[in-house]
């Protein structure tokens, strides 16, 4: 799968660059993402965590940097990951790309993609959802990062804190809904995906 985002910061690009490579800088606007710190090799261990209503997908990996341009200000971040509990894996390959507009800068990123396991049978549409409201939530940090001096301390930095169950599917349901209403009379193929039962790879929450 192919999603494409993207926004724009009130920051010049070259700082915009330097700051988004800065993995332990970015993470904490990543909903639900740790890293650990980079090893030698340049590859930062860590998790993720996603929730939608009852089920919690989380996957253990690693990320790390695979290409980067500072002339054309463009960089390749691979990351890859296997459900804990489960035989699930996700692997994801995003190419950021980032341009002047005005003062600020467009950042551009797309991403492959590979989701097996329980968590795909969620179907493309939810998937798109998902990442699309969790990226619009990290944009907004990074830009308040950005924006911040550069001596401010870590801990007064803003972060995304994990996004609640609830509140997610009912961001996917009401995306759903909009979706059937604007095109009536059509079958959404995803409109019952979202209730498929967690199994591999999937915490139900505390018991």
């Amino acid at each position: 799968m192919r999603l494409t985002h993207e926004f724009v910061v009130s920051t010049p690009p070259d700082r915009a660059y330097s700051m988004l490579l800065e993995i332990e800088r970015v993470v904490p606007c990543v909903p639900g993402a740790e890293v650990e710190p980079v090893g030698p090799d340049g590859v930062y261990p860590g998790r993720v965590a996603v929730k939608l209503g009852p089920m919690k997908f989380v996957y253990a990996g690693q990320v790390r940097i695979a290409e980067r341009d500072p002339t054309a200000l463009t960089a390749v971040i691979e990351g890859e990951g296997k459900a804990t509990g489960g035989a699930g894996t996700a692997r994801v390959r995003s190419v950021m790309e980032i341009v002047a507009e005005g003062d600020g800068s467009r950042i551009r990123i797309t991403t492959d993609l590979d989701i097996k396991g329980r968590a795909a049978h969620m179907g493309q549409g939810v998937i798109a959802d998902v990442s699309r409201r969790l990226v619009s939530q990290a944009a907004a940090c990074i830009e308040a990062r950005l924006l911040a001096s550069e001596d401010t301390a870590e801990g007064d930095l803003p972060t995304v804190g994990p996004v609640g169950g609830l509140s997610l599917m009912a961001s996917v349901i009401g995306s759903r809904v909009r979706g059937l209403a604007s095109n009536r009379g059509g079958r959404d193929d995803h409109a019952d995906e979202i209730a498929e039962p967690p199994a591999e790879g999937v915490d139900d929450g505390p018991r």
